[in-house]
């Protein structure tokens, strides 16, 4: 595909913006960010699944790609589920949203009260025609692309809700803060400077509207690493191919082809895992346990897919091709947002349970 040599080129570093809005534009064509949204609104109509397998498709061509696509999709979901009244936001932001000619970002977590603006938070005080906010979020989804974003912010009362920015139109700022993760994508830090947003962007209050939405993020986090874990297995499976210097292919030894055999079940697993969380999205069924466990599930997977590779034979032509050792290094933060894995699993006991394990 003519996506991989592009993202060949720029590992290491972000896809120019105007690059990667030419290839949104291209792969809107064939229905992402848009193939389950109703024919009316601009999308193909296809079910949730549908739309899941292509994406797991560009997750293994390109992660950084796919994850700038991810929430593309994510924003547009939002925008669709508005109610009535805020049709003209609706009308305004969805249709270049679905043609990849804007770019949409997130932040979902807003500080508490006791947050400070140098440690990450974004203020908002009442206008009369809408919201001033001033701070910054840090590890924003998307914010070195995005054109529109929701984030965010915590008013005078100290009520959090969520707002719709227009960087063209409000005026934002960006820059990326510190290397890619392990997914391809770029941390990157958003500020807010006396940022003026009329009342009508107003997208939830409090925790309104956002339990679907990170169903869906966990579920879209599940295919970014089965995409890398799959992009391993390939590198595995090709190097296991290949004759050594006494014409001995490496998948002839027992070893090596009981690993590959096992990184192979892994990710099979962990992907039926994920379509099934979006199985459940497609028929509007609650499925935060499913979709937190697919994202744990795929990014552990990912881990073990990555640290095999480096000790099959051949490792070092996999790493090389791959840059497995950053990868190696990164997955360990990637199961869950905290960077933690155990806060993950406790997210799930605390889902099955309705029990919480904080003192």
């Amino acid at each position: 595909m003519v996506m991989a040599p592009v993202a060949s080129a720029f590992r290491g570093g972000p896809i120019p913006r105007e690059r990667m809005r030419e290839i949104a534009q291209g792969i809107a064509e064939f229905g992402l960010p848009g193939a389950s949204i109703a024919p009316h609104l601009g999308g193909m109509g296809l079910s949730v699944v549908t739309e899941a397998m292509l994406l797991a498709e560009l997750c293994v061509v390109s992660s950084e790609i796919a994850h700038c696509v991810i929430v593309n999709m994510l924003v547009a979901s939002v925008l669709v589920e508005l109610p009535e009244e805020q049709q003209p936001l609706r009308e305004r932001y969805l249709p270049d949203l679905l043609a990849g000619r804007r770019f949409g970002g997130y932040y979902l977590h807003q500080a508490d009260a006791q947050a400070t603006l140098a440690e990450g938070g974004v203020n908002a005080w009442t206008t009369a025609h809408g919201w001033v906010i001033n701070g910054a979020h840090e590890r924003v989804c998307n914010g070195h692309y995005s054109d529109i974003l929701i984030t965010g912010m915590l008013t005078e009362e100290g009520v959090s809700c969520h707002v719709l920015v227009d960087r063209e139109q409000q005026g934002y700022s960006s820059r990326i803060i510190d290397r890619s993760t392990p997914t391809g994508t770029f941390n990157t830090r958003v500020s807010f400077n006396n940022v003026r947003v009329p009342a009508g962007h107003t997208i939830w209050q409090e925790q309104e509207g956002q339990a679907g939405l990170l169903e869906k993020i966990d579920a879209g986090a599940a295919l970014l690493s089965i995409g890398l874990a799959r992009s391993v297995l390939e590198a595995c499976i090709n190097n296991a191919r290949n004759p050594d210097d006494c014409g001995r292919a490496a998948a002839s030894q027992p070893l090596v082809a009981l690993r590959i055999a096992e990184m192979a079940t892994r990710i099979e697993a962990a992907k039926l895992m994920c379509f099934q969380a979006y199985s459940l999205i497609d028929n509007d069924t609650p499925c935060q346990i499913q979709a937190c466990m697919a994202r744990w599930l795929a990014s552990e997977t990912l881990l073990k897919a990555c640290q095999d590779a480096l000790q099959l034979p051949g490792g070092k032509g996999v790493s090389a091709a791959l840059d497995l050792e950053r990868m190696v290094r990164e997955s360990i933060v990637l199961p869950a947002p905290n960077g933690l894995t155990d806060r993950q699993k406790l997210s799930i006991a605390k889902a099955l349970t309705g029990i919480s394990t904080a003192g």
